[in-house]
C-alpha cells in the first residue's frame, strides 16, 4: 500500500517557464526504531509554495507513538495501511462545549481524518509483534503556514518542545505547587523527538465509536476507473477546512479520461499504488506540457489551477490520494459521455474540432434538437 521509504520520488507540475519539474523525493525530518516521518518541501520544490499544499508521510511500527503536537495547516490524514489510535483535541480547549474535549478513535486502512490547524493530535501504533506499520499520509493547505509548501509541526513533548527551552524556575512559578525539579523532569526527561517506541501498550488509551462522527471516514473500496470524492457532505470537518479528498483506481494498462476543476482549485496528488503515466498540460494550452513523467508508488504531483491532467496506469494499474482547496470540488471530464464536449451540441464540436461527424458521436456530444 505504500512504498519503501528510499523510493519516494516527487513529480511536481505547478509552475510554467523553467521551473525544474524533475522528479525529486522527499527528505526524512525523523528516522528511527520508531518508524520515519517524511516530507516534501516547498523549498525544493517551488510549487507546493506557489499552490499554498504540503504533503508528509508517517510510519510508526508496532508499539510506536508519535508525540503531541498541533501544526500551522489544516490537513487531512489518510490511512494507507495498518491500523491505530489517533487523539485530536480541538483548539478551543477553554470552552466548555463538548467540541473542546479530546476525541479518541480508532483508525483503520482507508479512513480519512481531517485535523484543523492548532488542533493537538497524536497517533499510535497500538499493535504488537509482526503486525503492519501504521503508514498515514498527510495533505495539506499551507497558503497561511509558516513557511507556504511545508507543514510546520509545534511538539507539547520530546526534545523538541516548545516548552523545552524555558527556565525551569519561571516555569515552576507560574505553576503553582510544582518545584523547579519537578518542572525540569517534566519537560526534559523525554529526548526522543516526534517518534518513540513503546515497551508495553499504553493502558487506558481507549477509541470511541462516537468520536468518529464528523472527525473521520472511511472511503471504502473504490471501483476501478472510478474516483471516490470525500467532502464537506461525507465528513463536516473536511467542509470546515475548506478542502476535499479524492482517491482515484485504475485497472493496468487503463487511463482516465483528461480532467479540470474549472473552478480553479489547485490538486496535490500521491500515487499510493502501483505506477502511472502522468501529463499535465500548461494552462496556455498547445502542444506544452508541465509534467510527462512515469510516476511510481510514493510520489507526488501537483496540478496547478485550470490545468488539465491524465493519466495512464502501468503494468500493477494505480491508486491515487488528492488533496482538493475546495469545498465542493466538480472533477469534470472533457471527453466521453457527461464531459464538457458531450455537454455540447454536436455541430458546434464538430466546427469546432473540424473533424468528421462519426468522431464528434464517439465523444459523446449531443445532436442539435430540432426547432419547433
Amino acid at each position: 500500500m505504500y512504498p519503501e521509504l528510499h523510493q519516494s520520488n516527487c513529480f511536481f507540475a505547478g509552475m510554467q517557464g523553467k521551473t525544474d519539474m524533475s522528479a525529486k523525493g522527499g527528505k526524512a525530518q525523523v528516522q528511527s526504531d520508531a518508524g520515519a516521518y517524511v516530507a516534501w518541501s516547498g523549498v525544493d520544490q517551488p510549487e507546493l509554495a506557489a499552490e499554498g499544499l504540503g504533503c508528509g508521510l508517517l510510519v510508526l511500527r508496532p508499539l510506536s507513538f508519535a508525540l503531541p503536537h498541533y501544526a500551522d495547516s489544516h490537513k487531512f490524514g489518510y490511512v494507507l495501511g495498518g491500523s491505530g489510535v489517533a487523539g485530536v483535541l480541538p483548539v478551543a480547549t477553554g470552552d466548555a462545549s463538548p467540541a473542546a474535549r479530546e476525541r479518541v478513535v480508532r483508525l483503520e486502512a482507508g479512513d480519512v481524518i481531517a485535523v484543523r490547524t492548532g488542533d493537538v493530535s497524536w497517533w499510535y501504533n497500538d499493535s504488537d509483534g509482526d503486525a503492519d506499520d501504521l503508514s498515514i499520509l498527510f495533505m495539506g493547505d499551507t497558503e497561511r503556514a509558516v513557511n507556504p509548501g511545508d507543514i510546520s509541526y509545534f511538539f507539547l513533548a520530546g526534545g523538541n518542545s516548545v516548552l523545552g527551552g524555558f527556565d525551569a524556575g519561571l516555569l515552576a512559578r507560574a505553576w503553582p505547587g510544582v518545584t523547579k525539579e519537578q518542572a525540569t523532569a517534566v519537560f526534559r526527561s523525554q529526548p526522543a523527538v516526534l517518534l518513540t517506541g513503546l515497551s508495553t501498550k499504553l493502558p487506558g488509551v481507549c477509541p470511541r465509536e462516537h468520536d468518529r462522527k464528523g472527525l473521520v471516514v472511511n472511503a471504502g473500496q473504490v471501483a476501478a476507473g472510478t474516483l471516490e470524492t470525500l467532502a464537506a457532505a461525507d465528513l463536516a470537518a473536511l467542509g470546515d477546512l475548506g478542502i476535499s479528498t479524492v482517491i482515484g483506481r485504475l485497472d493496468p494498462g487503463t487511463a482516465r479520461t483528461p480532467w479540470v476543476l474549472r473552478e480553479g482549485a489547485a490538486q496535490l496528488v500521491y500515487v499510493a499504488q502501483g505506477s502511472a503515466r502522468v501529463q499535465v498540460s500548461s494552462s496556455a494550452g498547445g502542444e506544452t506540457l508541465l509534467l510527462d513523467e512515469e510516476v511510481a508508488a510514493g510520489s507526488v504531483f501537483v496540478v496547478p489551477r485550470f490545468a488539465v491532467t491524465l493519466i495512464s496506469a502501468g503494468a500493477d494499474g494505480a491508486e491515487w490520494v488528492s488533496l482538493i482547496k475546495s469545498v465542493r470540488p466538480a472533477v469534470e471530464h472533457l471527453t466521453g459521455d457527461g464531459s464538457m464536449l458531450g455537454g455540447l451540441t454536436a455541430q458546434v464540436v464538430q466546427a469546432s474540432l473540424s473533424v468528421a461527424p462519426e468522431l464528434v458521436e464517439l465523444l459523446g456530444a449531443r445532436s442539435a434538437e430540432p426547432s419547433h
